[in-house]
């Protein structure tokens, strides 16, 4: 019996050489890294950044083997997926393949193993400096998510459609003595596959170019679950403004969570970060009712966010980038109290705390402030209220409210409730007692849905702000504001007018002075255009009415934060 398909003597060659060369192909390596002291011990670390929670990718066999669109290396060389801006990171035992940060197989083995990414790849970055490399885990990472997945379309497109390039994928998936009926199984089950994938990175893909540091995961996530969790394809909207992501430490401790203070329950929060680092979801109609299934691991998620909140916020390491000026500190925080900086940053822990809720539980109080007090760019928050959606098959959740009979309702209505909807559905699925509920939603309630005009008109205004959180580790935390348009702390502290109009991410070269990165053009660098839609650096200009002198005390300051 035929073992591979029939090809000529001098592409059988091409393959063989291609395979043996690429094989064990890993070229780049995880650098010698600094870690700072964050509270967690290295095993403590991995297993943050390689627990799987239920993202689906691609098939892990798929992913190991796959080329570069276009060469014969591999996909998964460390190389490649740093020009991503992804970490790259040793074998070890939660991570055998030697996988980036964040990139991980989940339990199950042979063929219906899937990659996902974990929360690590999206909050875990590194800087250099001066020779040495820092990394700083919980914090704002660099990535390029949508190039990567496109380029992962890229790739396996490339591969359905390229006999060579697809010969050397199946050798390495289904090994030398694969007959010629796997090979036409596995073409069969790419195909489909490159659907899936061609699918979501089309509805991913923003009105304007992103890069490095920014995505609009929100609208991509009310994509997911709007359109297609509920097989409604009018849901879908082009994603149009793309934020920074926020360092997570503490973040279980907050009242209020994402950039516009959309949500309030940890669990809740969870799921949806599954679904938009490629999870999946699912309501079906059922003769009982609404079913709802997600890909989703509540229990792993349960044990993140445990091993998150031991995550501490990174010190100035003086180390490595030199003392702090102890003149410059006392001044520097004269001044934050004198410009009241802490009215929306409350200055150092122990943080100002909630009233206790109906559970009795108290959280570090975040500040949502107005998007027209603040003066930043209000796009983000603007299109998040304004997107509309088709209820579909939700419609019966909506029974006794002012959408029962609505063919359109707010987009961020039907996103919370449906979410709210499968998260409780997951609790439930789980065998969890009623009276254990609270504990697995982290002691919060869960979003209620509008019961008269009121109510959302008041629901819309919550939602037309930017939420204000302590400074821990803001530091490490560049760029700034919500959408990532200012550099540096420096340039924060300027009058907008004062501020870079344009300046190159990617560059993990950091810089001690200004405080963020150096900022500089080289090539494969991306370009930062304040002047487009969503990415203004206005607004946010408490503090910036102050001498040079005392600006750069204030930057000291902010350093010790």
């Amino acid at each position: 019996m035929r073992t591979i398909p029939k090809m000529s003597v001098g592409t059988r060659v091409r393959v063989l050489v291609a395979v043996l060369l690429c094989i064990t192909a890993n070229s780049g390596r995880a650098d010698d890294v600094t870690f700072l002291d964050q509270g967690w011990d290295d095993d403590t670390r991995q297993q943050f950044y390689y627990t799987p929670q239920g993202s689906e990718l691609i098939r892990y066999s798929w992913f190991i083997a796959l080329e570069q669109p276009d060469c014969a290396c591999l996909f998964r060389d460390n190389a490649y997926l740093t020009s991503f801006k992804f970490l790259p990171n040793s074998p070890n035992k939660h991570n055998p393949d030697g996988l980036p940060v964040g990139f991980v197989g989940d339990a199950t083995t042979g063929k219906d193993r899937w990659l996902g990414l974990t929360c690590a790849a999206c909050h875990t970055t590194q800087f250099t400096y001066r020779g040495k490399t820092v990394r700083v885990d919980g914090g704002t990472t660099l990535a390029d998510m949508i190039a990567f997945q496109q380029a992962l379309v890229d790739a396996v497109r490339a591969t359905v459609k390229q006999e060579d390039k697809f010969c050397r994928f199946a050798w390495r998936v289904l090994g030398p003595t694969a007959t010629a009926a796997q090979f036409a199984e596995l073409r069969a089950e790419l195909k489909e596959g490159l659907a899936g994938l061609a699918d979501w990175a089309a509805h991913s893909r923003p009105a304007i170019a992103t890069g490095f540091g920014n995505w609009d995961a929100v609208n991509i996530l009310l994509n997911q679950i709007n359109g297609a969790a509920l097989g409604e394809p009018a849901n879908y909207r082009t994603p149009q403004v793309p934020v920074s992501y926020p360092s997570i430490w503490r973040s279980n401790q907050m009242d209020k969570l994402l950039w516009n203070a959309s949500v309030e329950n940890m669990t809740l929060r969870s799921v949806g970060e599954v679904i938009i680092v490629f999870g999946k979801a699912k309501v079906t109609a059922t003769d009982k009712g609404l079913s709802m299934k997600s890909t989703a691991d509540l229990r792993a998620l349960r044990s993140l966010y445990e091993t998150v909140d031991g995550l501490s916020s990174p010190r100035w390491p003086e180390h490595i980038m030199g003392a702090l000026d102890p003149d410059k500190l006392a001044l520097g925080a004269k001044i934050y109290d004198r410009e009241g900086c802490a009215a929306c940053h409350a200055n150092k822990h122990p943080y100002p705390m909630t009233e206790p809720n109906r559970f009795g539980k108290e959280f570090i109080k975040v500040y949502p402030t107005p998007i027209g007090q603040v003066g930043t760019d209000p796009n983000y928050a603007m299109y998040f209220v304004q997107r509309t959606a088709k209820p579909g098959i939700m419609a019966p959740a909506f029974k006794g409210s002012p959408f029962e009979k609505a063919d359109n309702l707010p987009a961020a209505v039907l996103f919370l409730g449906t979410l709210a909807h499968l998260t409780m559905s997951e609790v439930a699925a789980l065998g969890v007692p009623e009276s254990d509920y609270p504990e697995w939603l982290g002691y919060r309630d869960m979003p209620t849905l509008p019961k008269n005009e009121a109510e959302l008109n008041a629901l819309v205004q919550s939602l037309l702000v930017y939420k204000a959180a302590p400074l821990e580790g803001v530091w490490s935390s560049a760029p700034y504001l919500h959408n990532a348009s200012v550099p540096t702390l420096y340039d924060l502290l300027l009058p907008a007018d004062q501020r870079p109009k344009t300046f190159t991410l990617g560059n993990r070269e950091y810089d001690a002075k200004c405080v963020g990165y150096q900022t500089g053009d080289f090539a494969g660098g991306y370009r930062f255009d304040t002047s487009q839609r969503g990415f203004s650096n206005a607004g946010h200009e408490y503090g910036t009415k102050i001498t040079d002198e005392e600006r750069w005390a204030l930057l000291e300051y902010l350093k010790s934060m």
